[in-house]
């Protein structure tokens, strides 16, 4: 007979399923990594995992769901760290730097995979949205307040794709030591910020 679990232990133990799969996500790649290959190591016999799962997809989104949290979380304690805009802004993309190299095996679940609308679940939906909306915000609240000019949502993905491409240059050892990662980091944030930075003028030309 099946031991009944209260709502906390099978919790608990979706979390222990959730960890290793992004363990092996990271390690061995998505199509390495299968309910028998977690089972496996945790001991289980595959049957086990469709009693917390339905199948690959589910966990997956599962997995990709709980590290999108966790990632919102970092951005949005930063957030909240002072209500000085341009503070606000390196206050994020220093904590968005640290969970990347802190977690490397959840940022790569992050943008490493993308599923099929057909296979997302409503909580991976809803995490989705969460990290986008810290990551819009803050930045459309410097266009609010003259700090920027342009589309927010656009100027939010130009800074996004700069940082995710220099920290996976780093993390695939391309960028070499010199000059420094941070270095590079600083100077591309820089470089953005002054071509959006608002006219002072009026005259239609960047300050």
């Amino acid at each position: 007979m099946a031991v009944l679990l209260t709502e906390m232990q099978v919790r608990e133990v979706r979390e222990r399923i959730r960890q290793v799969a992004e363990q092996q996500l990271a390690e061995r790649g998505l199509q390495a990594t299968s309910l028998r290959s977690i089972a496996s190591q945790m001991g289980w016999s595959p049957a086990s995992l469709y009693r917390y799962y339905a199948g690959k997809a589910e966990l997956l989104a599962a997995t990709r769901a709980a590290a999108y949290n966790r990632f919102s979380d970092a951005i949005e304690t930063a957030y909240a760290s002072t209500s000085d805009p341009w503070g606000r802004s390196r206050a994020i993309g220093d904590a968005y730097v640290a969970f990347a190299f802190d977690e490397p095996a959840a940022y790569k679940l992050l943008f490493a995979y993308e599923q099929a609308d057909t296979e997302k679940t409503d909580e991976l939906r809803a995490a989705e949205a969460r990290s986008q909306f810290t990551l819009t915000t803050y930045v459309s609240e410097m266009v609010e307040a003259g700090l920027l000019e342009g589309d927010p949502a656009t100027l939010a993905h130009v800074y996004w794709a700069s940082l995710h491409g220099l920290i996976v240059l780093q993390m695939a050892g391309k960028l070499g030591q010199a000059p420094p990662f941070e270095t590079v980091r600083h100077a591309a944030a820089r470089l953005i910020t002054r071509g959006a930075a608002a006219r002072r003028d009026g005259s239609g030309e960047n300050g």
